[in-house]
């Protein structure tokens, strides 16, 4: 049986995901939480900025009359700051 594209990816994802395990055991425990504090904070950051253009396309789309546009821009926004705080 001849390994497709797909199994090839699959194959070096699951490599790929094995080393990473390995890697963060072998970690110092010091190590591991500045990491998960360190992904924590680039989390919060790119939430912000997604709500912020969120918001934004919402404002926009108020002004120039779309309605049902505005909710979802809005709504968005809304769910996103609401993850950032979660996180």
């Amino acid at each position: 049986m001849e390994p497709t594209p797909w199994r090839h990816l699959l194959m070096v994802a699951i490599s790929v995901a094995g080393a990473a395990a390995i890697m963060w055991m072998e970690m110092p425990p010091d190590h591991r939480s500045m990491m998960v504090l360190t992904m924590r904070s680039r989390c919060h950051r790119a939430l912000h900025s997604a709500a912020r253009r969120a918001g934004r396309l919402g404002m926009s789309s108020e002004l120039r009359g779309y309605g049902e546009s505005a909710a979802a821009g809005y709504g968005l926004a809304y769910q996103l700051s609401r993850l950032r705080d979660r996180i």
